[in-house]
């Protein structure tokens, strides 16, 4: 398979998970191609690749849709002419309504579909044209991967697509990073001067989708039973603001530290410093800083989204709450805090699930083994 040329089409170079596919790409020997609708900020290079900008941020204006649709036209012209120029084996095209609509009316095969969760079991259900886009571009994918069950049932139920031409498996960590060790616990609760506290790491990205509001919100009630409870809260996004606020108004700010974005590199020694993970998601895929999370040895609570049930066993491996639960949240977390050797455990198992199937260099094996599939297709 070295030397094939995968044209990675993605929305803007922002998220680590681009990076992970992209390098381990690179170092397979693939000759990758990096195509981003837009050039956007925070972006993550990867060294060996080619990349190329459609400039569809250049008409991003909001609410004005004339402006989107030149934009969309604009970047479908752009991206005609670089299929012609790439001539690549394979277009792996992530996000449905924007990089997977442009690849279907492309017309270019053989065509990878991978749809990231929201662009499956949310967008579609806003209207009929987020549905009618979804469905066409599901219909002209050669194969579709997904990182989970639940996304893949969904698109049978949406588009009536072959079961048999979608792979799940999940992204995947680097185990070799993301793995318990004490001296990165002890180094770090030493430099933010958190030894002895009950520390809660809450690392989703500030959007409405992960509700973080509800954890907050059930903040005060923990606070109350664990005295000496800290919660790491690592991230950013537009609701920022409206959070710094809900932490304020319950004042939580003796036990709230806002670290802000935390890199790759760094993340492993964040998870080791804390005694608990949680995740108060409305909606999942399968969430990568869960897993990272349940690799460092971390018990869990988390909402009772599907996919997410996918790898969290009520009372075995952590605890499952319903979604927007405040009470029932908090009492998750009262209960875990206070119970040390049941933490011990679940964060034992933990370990185990992550090792058996959340190892990204074997995962990897089968979106490979889905490339050979197509170009061999192809090459018919």
């Amino acid at each position: 398979m070295k030397g094939f040329r995968i044209l990675y089409f993605a929305n803007a170079p922002t998220s680590i998970h681009h990076w992970r596919f992209l390098s381990k790409m690179v170092e397979r020997g693939y000759d990758v191609f990096a195509v981003y609708l837009s050039k956007e900020s925070g972006k993550y290079s990867v060294e060996g690749t080619k990349e190329f900008w459609l400039g569809y941020e250049k008409y991003r204006i909001y609410g004005v849709k004339i402006i989107k649709i030149v934009g969309r036209l604009m970047a479908y012209i752009k991206f005609k002419k670089l299929l012609s120029r790439i001539k690549p084996d394979i277009v792996h095209a992530c996000w449905v309504p924007t990089c997977g609509f442009t690849t279907a009316i492309s017309n270019f095969h053989p065509f990878l579909l991978m749809p990231l969760a929201s662009d499956i079991l949310l967008i579609p259900k806003k209207n009929l044209l987020n549905r009618k886009i979804t469905q066409f571009t599901i219909k002209r994918a050669d194969m579709i991967t997904c990182d989970a069950e639940t996304v893949k049932r969904e698109i049978i139920q949406l588009s009536g697509y072959p079961p048999e031409k979608i792979v799940v498996f999940p992204r995947g960590i680097d185990l070799s990073l993301f793995k318990p060790d004490i001296s990165l616990r002890v180094n770090l609760q030493k430099r933010l001067g958190i030894e002895g506290k009950k520390v809660i790491i809450m690392n989703r990205s500030f959007k409405p989708i992960y509700g973080i509001e509800y954890f907050l919100k059930a903040l005060p009630m923990v606070w109350e039973k664990v005295p000496n409870v800290y919660v790491l809260q690592i991230g950013s996004g537009p609701l920022e603001n409206e959070l710094r606020k809900i932490v304020k108004k319950l004042n939580l700010e003796p036990i709230v530290k806002f670290i802000g974005e935390v890199s790759n590199e760094e993340m492993p020694a964040y998870l080791n410093a804390s005694d608990l993970y949680v995740s108060s998601s409305l909606s999942d895929g399968t969430s990568l800083s869960l897993l990272e999370a349940m690799a460092c040895g971390l018990p869990v609570v988390v909402t009772d989204v599907p996919a997410i049930l996918e790898w969290v066993v009520n009372g075995e491996n952590g605890l499952v709450v319903p979604r927007r639960s405040i009470d029932e949240l908090a009492e998750a977390v009262i209960y875990l805090l206070q119970n040390e050797d049941i933490r011990k455990k679940m964060g034992e198992r933990n370990i185990l699930i992550a090792k058996e199937r959340a190892d990204w260099d074997k995962n990897f094996n089968k979106l490979e083994q889905m490339y050979k599939i197509l170009i061999s297709d192809r090459q018919k």
